[in-house]
């Protein structure tokens, strides 16, 4: 039977009783089992990374109160070289923009910060289980013949959920949106300012700079919050500007380049 494998390496006791209280509510309404174990420290996890194939990790990156250190648990995390490795969420205290291109770096796939004010064991889960379901159904899809297959727009949202945008960006709606009619175009010559954007805006009534700018806004923060590895996974184009993210441009095109290939299919 499916389950998630799950740890939470956390030396904070009150978090990790949150964690605790709202998996057990959780596991219920996802359709399978959470199988989930905490470790305080880095030594400890180590040790339980060793034993178990976890799905995913949430990982306190300041264990001040125990042993080890985030980053260097990370670091070891690599050298293990496990067969498959396990999706990292980092959440911190700390907002500076270095140690959070640090723990990105050293294999972090998403950081969280604790001090957003909608910071919770819910939140962290459901980007959790939005990446552990589109990994699920995207191995099943290789061994057996998927009966109902995912709308465009379902197949969309899963792919910019996995890419790192989350609710609280004003831009995901509009980049879901923009990627679909431009998807489900047949114009040869389709313009985004001239024939996507001014649908969205009359749409939510924005003007059409607006949305332009929420989209590259949004696109700027998963590049700021999503680890490499997972970039290169499910954004596996070039990026051309000197910023080191996609422009509003290339990110939708090759989206919707993509996923015309896969109507096609």
């Amino acid at each position: 039977m499916q389950q998630m494998m799950l740890l939470l390496v956390e030396d904070e006791s009150h978090y990790r009783l949150e964690f605790k209280e709202y998996i057990k509510t959780l596991s219920p309404t996802l359709g399978y089992p959470v199988s989930f174990y905490m470790a305080e420290g880095e030594s400890e996890a180590l040790s339980l990374v060793q034993k178990f194939p976890f799905d995913a990790i949430i990982l306190d990156l300041e264990l001040h109160e125990s042993d080890g250190d985030g980053l260097i648990f990370l670091k070891k995390l690599t050298q293990l070289k496990l067969p498959d490795k396990p999706y990292v969420v980092v959440a911190t205290h700390n907002r500076s923009p270095v140690v959070r291109e640090d723990a990105r770096t050293g294999g972090a796939d998403y950081v969280f910060w604790k001090g957003k004010r909608d910071y919770s064991p819910k939140l962290v889960m459901e980007h959790i289980c939005t990446v552990y379901d589109y990994k699920t159904k995207k191995q099943s899809k290789t061994t057996v013949k998927v009966k109902k297959q995912l709308s465009l727009e379902d197949e969309i949202k899963l792919r910019i959920d996995k890419i790192g945008f989350t609710d609280d960006m004003l831009g995901k709606k509009y980049v879901n949106e923009s990627v679909s009619i431009v998807t489900q175009s047949n114009k040869d010559d389709i313009n985004l300012h001239r024939d996507v954007f001014p649908i969205i805006a009359k749409r939510y009534n924005k003007s059409v700079g607006s949305v332009n700018r929420a989209i590259e806004t949004a696109i700027n923060k998963a590049w700021c919050i999503t680890g490499d590895e997972t970039l290169n996974e499910f954004y596996p184009a070039a990026v051309s500007g000197s910023k080191g993210t996609p422009t509003n441009k290339e990110f939708i095109f090759t989206l919707a380049n993509e996923f015309k290939k896969l109507c096609r299919a």
